[in-house]
């Protein structure tokens, strides 16, 4: 068989020709051959998996398509053993066109049928339907048929139906195999010249039913004749134009016109019922009389009446069935073609205000007469009454200009009546041949088109009509670029556009993007929900777009969208875009979104990495979600990317996703290794080589994380590099930013984040280090320390894996560290110490060489971190360091310690277990003469805050220091070394605020006010929030929280206690109340008897542990504070006594005793670890310093005014005054 080229160069009608023979003898030899026959049904019965033994399929539409197509088969079969011509025969053919049109009509795209894909389904179905119409005598439909089949699948064709005929068709002489696309192509221009042939050749065959096999090929071309030749020959020409470069197609006026002619022609179908409808014109091409100016709807009216009449027009369904030259029968049995008609209707709209028009005031107007004619209409009335005295070649001239107009304007009524690609195509290229030509009528010609299609859009209320106006404009854009400064000049307006993209005409979008306006302007549009409406209806099934950031030529609405909701997420202030972030911070906003990813739609990857981004740092919930629902796969493959742009916000992604809980982020990395296609972690480590500045550091990050996934690790390399990447960001970077980064990864890369990506390493540090008392956790600033995050199981073996492979490195990472320390940034030295410290959990496992060059290089540093008046989280971090390397041999390493270091280690020893361990180890190395107490106190702290009255109750949460005012405010202070700031200040109480009270959980603080109410606050999405107001019936004094119960001490020194549903009740009743603390599952009371009660707060069983006094010369003195601390219990009225909590089950008896002034009592008492610190009545101002151990006055603070509140954390001691003023010493 003679291969056929498909180049245009070959003679269209013999091209035809010779496909139409070459596919009707295929049919022949198919059914004239049984053993083919039988062949091709058995592959067919066998990719479909049908059994032919059961064929009783189940009454459902999946198995109903399965049974069309197979007893449609069956059919044709049955039809053969028919006479000739015979009106059985012909019935069972027309049975079996109906069984097969059912499958051949199912969605082929990505669906399935009974598990069969519906690509093989439906080729299957076209191909049968091509032999019947073979054997009904119809050749130009058997061709169309079968090259639908192509279209739908061309490997299923191409490998099991006909592999010869496709050979024949598709393939080059040479034997390459083209690509399906490829195939696709060829077959469809294939397909439109023969469907244009057999439209052409309606009426004009008389062929018979059947013709006989061998006369088949030349009687259809011969009863056709030179006419039809002819028409074939003006469509080729059209068809050819479109696919030239018309850049360099140089033409005159008649050719333009000729351009024209043929593409009317082209359209033309005489005395066709359906094309009329859809090509008829109210034109009057007379010389009306009416001397107005005509509108648009003048020009583009389409009669209703005669539409109405054409589109209910009935057919006999005998002549749908048989009639196989017949336009209609021939496209009801496409489905491209039905989908086409469905898209089609009629378009009649009248625009009154045509002011908007360009008046057309160019060299040559005066060939239209007035300036006032702006429409075609009147270009054409007042050519055609213009004065005939210039002469034949004149008259010429001008009737070929009114061409022009005449065919322009049917140009853009067809593209706005039908809203077709053709006519989108047919316009595109009429404006970028016209773009390419000099001259006044060229610039008229491209001026009115642009007019025509923005008219549209501004003025229609049509739907169809403004999206293939848009469509039309987006199109001549792609190809010219040029005319999106000629748009822009014209004054497009962002309204209109922002209008339609909320009526959802996608291409809105595009247009948008292409103008670009300035993010004010797309903010004032309010377009944020229509433009994620946009990506979430066609992610899903939009084409694959290439993996570059889209150009003018392949943007798409869902990438214009994506692009633009970057600009609003990104270009304001932090509050405008946080509010932006906000409306798209929803599952079902970020389902959408995230259906981008999963199209595979890698063009649009780039804007949408960069929204995931921004939605992960604004919302824990986004981030968990994200997590959840994404493949991370698609964007680490932008990785291989040629565009940095690409690479840099794939790099992004992937190190903001892995910021997230370890066991989480482990599975991330597994995901990231299993499906790479490619050795990511080369590709990672020519980015550390290559880039600079963040993304080096990203780069860094992920191949480190990778590496340690490996056991064990494959390569050295990996680990080297990005190590030093790192620690070189540390060590010679002049850039703070670079710095910060780099620490940062470093002392979370071992540890692990919480769900909002805030990192917790330190937070799960310090547990692990014994951290357990609620107020001394809630001077440790933004950490939830009920987030499951910090019980994660696999953070053990993370950080001994990865410190394992860091710590390896050897002295060099240990020096980098040791210059991190020392930076005088806080953000650098803080994050080190916090990579020293989970390092130092597998270097004291290691060897005891590796131990002592830590110890070598980092302990004085790190002892630095340990004085009083730094943060309790870096005291407490040092701690941990020292604490695992002096542990088994490294023990003398505390002997050069100085007695400063080693008397922070004693102050730290109530805070966490290992604090206490080097506190005992450092006793018993030193003897006690050399335990040296400092009692001198400096003042480091001053707040005030006018206005506000007295400072009446203090308290950290969550590293903030609370204060209450009498004037019912609440201030929050942000303290830091020296330095304080106001964060928030708050008035919702109208009584004074007495008390604080942390909730068991750490999460809220609780006010008590004299207004009789107690509010709930909470920092939520960093703002204070009062959550909850808990009404009372008296005036609240003191707060204590256990659990879910709240105990409260009234202003008339009654105890209450409010349960969960915030009922109240009366507990110790008949006694007198005035100060209560709570301490491992129970309450001390102290009261006005100056006794002391106990209560357990697990069976509410209530005890005596000291005795009221009952004598009758001795005033009763109420105890005004108990604390506890270390297990012992102080209390203090005029006097002070301190009494082991043990032994208060068997007696009370005071083991240590302060004795107060004559004739004052004590107001407020603090203790810590060296002292104890008293307020009396009889000096107010002042507050007494005493040691704790030997009970010795050694100083006393002045406040300048009369104390009110006092508050002990980190060893400060702050103290609030009736001035309104905060003030903190330190014992230095």
């Amino acid at each position: 068989m003679a291969y056929l080229s498909p180049s245009p160069s070959n003679p269209p009608l013999d091209s035809i020709r010779t496909i139409v023979v070459s596919i009707n003898d295929y049919i022949l030899s198919v059914i004239s051959n049984p053993e083919e026959w039988i062949l091709l049904k058995q592959k067919c019965i066998t990719i479909l998996s049908i059994e032919e033994e059961n064929t009783l399929f189940e009454f459902s539409s999946e198995h109903s398509a399965l049974s069309s197509l197979y007893w449609g088969i069956e059919s044709i079969e049955a039809s053969s053993i028919q006479p000739e011509y015979s009106e059985e025969k012909m019935s069972r053919l027309r049975n079996s066109e109906r069984m097969l049109q059912m499958p051949a009509l199912l969605d082929e795209q990505g669906t399935t049928t009974s598990g069969v894909p519906n690509t093989i389904l439906v080729a299957f179905s076209y191909f049968y339907l091509s032999i019947v119409s073979y054997l009904q005598g119809d050749s130009l439909q058997t061709t169309l048929h079968f090259l639908q089949s192509v279209l739908v699948s061309p490997d299923i064709v191409r490998t099991d139906i006909a592999p010869e005929l496709c050979e024949s068709i598709f393939f080059t002489c040479g034997g390459v195999y083209k690509s399906d696309d490829e195939i696709r192509e060829i077959a469809r221009k294939y397909k439109y010249r023969a469907t244009y042939y057999q439209v052409m050749s309606y009426g004009d065959s008389n062929e018979k039913p059947l013709r006989k096999p061998n006369k088949y090929g030349q009687e259809v071309f011969a009863a056709i004749g030179h006419s039809v030749a002819e028409k074939l020959e003006l469509s080729e020409t059209c068809e050819l134009l479109q696919y030239q470069n018309l850049h360099s197609v140089d033409m005159q006026e008649d050719e333009i016109n000729d351009i024209f002619n043929r593409i009317n022609a082209s359209r033309k179908v005489e005395d066709s019922p359906c094309l009329d409808r859809y090509l008829q014109e109210d034109y009057n091409h007379e010389i009306r009389e009416d001397n107005g100016t005509d509108t648009l709807a003048n020009i583009f009216h389409v009669s209703k009446q005669q539409a109405h009449k054409e589109a209910n027009k009935t057919y006999n369904k005998d002549t749908l069935a048989n009639g196989s030259q017949s336009f209609i029968g021939t496209f009801n049995r496409s489905i491209f073609d039905i989908q086409a008609q469905q898209s089609k209707t009629t378009w009649n709209t009248q625009t009154e205000d045509v002011s908007s028009l360009k008046q057309l005031e160019l060299e040559e107007m005066s060939l239209f007469g007035h300036k006032g004619c702006k429409t075609f209409e009147g270009m054409r009335k007042n050519l055609q009454t213009k004065k005939r005295g210039n002469g034949l070649e004149t008259q010429s001239r001008r009737a070929r200009r009114m061409d022009l107009w005449k065919n322009l304007q049917y140009l853009i009524k067809g593209l706005l009546g039908n809203a077709d690609e053709k006519y989108v195509s047919e316009v595109t290229m009429i404006y970028q041949m016209l773009n390419g030509k000099q001259g006044v009528k060229y610039s008229m010609l491209k001026d009115v088109i642009l007019d025509q299609l923005l008219t549209a859009i501004s003025s229609s209320e049509e739907k169809t009509v403004i999206k293939a106006s848009m469509t039309a404009l987006t199109k001549i854009i792609s190809v010219n670029t040029t005319a999106l400064e000629e748009i822009k000049r014209k004054g497009l307006n962002l309204s209109h556009l922002a209008n339609a993209l909320k009526q959802n005409v996608q291409e809105a979008a595009i247009l948008i993007y292409l103008i670009k306006p300035s993010p004010t302007e797309i903010k004032s549009l309010e377009l944020l929900p229509a433009l994620v409406d946009v990506v979430a209806s066609t992610s899903s099934s939009s084409s694959c777009y290439t993996l570059t950031r889209p150009s003018h030529s392949l943007l798409t609405p869902p990438a214009a969208s994506l692009m633009i909701i970057e600009v609003l997420i990104t270009a304001f202030d932090h509050a405008t875009n946080t509010m932006h972030l906000a409306a798209i911070s929803s599952p079902s906003v970020l389902c959408g979104l995230l259906d981008v990813a999963k199209s595979g739609n890698s063009g649009e990857f780039i804007s949408l990495a960069s929204i995931l981004v921004k939605c992960m740092q604004f919302d824990g919930l986004n981030r968990k979600y994200i997590y959840q629902y994404t493949r991370v796969a698609p964007f680490a493959h932008l990785l291989q990317s040629e565009n940095r742009e690409e690479v840099f916000i794939a790099l992004q992604f992937l190190h903001e996703v892995l910021k997230i809980p370890r066991s989480s982020a482990i599975k991330i990395l597994q995901q990231i290794k299993k499906e790479g296609s490619f050795d990511i972690k080369d590709t990672l480590l020519q980015c550390i080589k290559q880039f600079h500045g963040d993304h080096k550091l990203y780069a860094a990050d992920i191949l480190l994380q990778l590496n340690a996934m490996d056991s064990p690790p494959d390569s050295k390399k990996f680990r080297n590099e990005a190590t030093r990447a790192l620690l070189d960001a540390v060590t010679y970077n002049e850039d703070s930013k670079m710095q910060i980064l780099s620490t940062f990864i470093l002392s979370n890369i071992g540890g692990t984040y919480s769900w909002s990506g805030e990192p917790y390493t330190s937070a799960w540090l310090m547990k692990r280090g014994g951290l357990t008392s609620m107020s001394h956790m809630n001077m440790i600033r933004n950490i939830n320390w009920s987030d499951e995050c910090l019980q994660d199981q696999g953070i053990d073996g993370w950080c001994c894996k990865i410190a394992r492979r860091i710590s390896e490195t050897g002295k060099a990472t240990f020096c980098g560290l040791q210059e991190g320390l020392k930076s005088k940034n806080k953000s650098v030295s803080k994050a080190c110490l916090i990579a020293i410290a989970w390092l130092s959990i597998e270097i004291s496992k290691g060897p005891n060489s590796l131990k002592y060059s830590a110890c070598e290089v980092l302990l004085d540093e790190i002892a630095l971190f340990l004085h009083p008046g730094l943060e309790l989280e870096e005291r407490l971090l040092a701690c941990i360091c020292i604490y695992n390397f002096s542990s088994g041999k490294g023990i003398h390493k505390l002997i050069n310690f100085s007695e400063g270091v080693r008397e922070s280690l004693r102050r730290l020893s109530d805070v966490t277990w290992m604090a206490d361990e080097l506190h005992k180890a450092t006793y018993y190395l030193f003897s006690k003469s050399d335990q040296r107490i400092s009692c001198v106190h400096t003042q480091t702290i001053e707040m005030h805050q006018s206005g506000s009255g007295a400072v009446t109750a203090l308290i950290y949460h969550k590293g903030l220091l609370f204060s209450g005012y009498s004037d019912g405010s609440v201030k929050v202070w942000n303290v830091n070394e020296k330095l304080s700031t106001l964060l928030w200040s708050i008035k919702e109480h109208k009584s004074a605020v007495t008390c604080f009270s942390l909730s068991e959980t750490g999460e809220s603080v609780l006010s008590g006010s004299a207004d009789k109410t107690i509010r709930i606050w909470q920092i939520v999405k960093g703002k204070l929030e009062c959550t909850e107001v808990i009404k009372t019936k008296e005036s609240i004094r003191k707060l204590e929280v256990f659990g879910n119960m709240i105990f409260v001490i009234t202003k008339g020194h009654k105890m209450k206690l409010l349960d969960e549903s915030r009922i109240s009740q009366s507990i110790f009743k008949g006694k007198g109340v005035k100060s209560m603390v709570t301490s491992q599952g129970k309450i001390y009371i102290g009261c006005t008897d100056s006794s002391i009660q106990e209560l357990i707060l697990a069976t509410k069983r209530e005890k005596e542990i000291r005795a009221p006094t009952r004598s009758w010369r001795i005033q009763n003195k109420p105890i005004n504070s108990v604390v506890v601390y270390k297990d012992m219990l102080y209390s203090s009225s005029t006097h002070v006594e301190m009494s082991n909590i043990k032994d208060l089950r068997r007696n009370y008896d005071p083991q240590m005793s302060i004795t107060a002034e004559k004739g004052s009592s004590i107001v407020a008492m603090g203790v810590v670890e060296d002292f104890i610190y008293l307020n009396r009545s009889s000096s107010a101002n002042t507050l007494q310093v005493w040691l704790r151990r030997t009970q010795q006055k050694v100083g006393r603070l002045s406040t300048g005014s009369k104390i009110t509140s006092l508050l002990t954390a980190n060893d400060i001691i702050f103290c609030g005054t009736e001035a309104g003023v905060i003030k903190g010493w330190i014992p230095l």
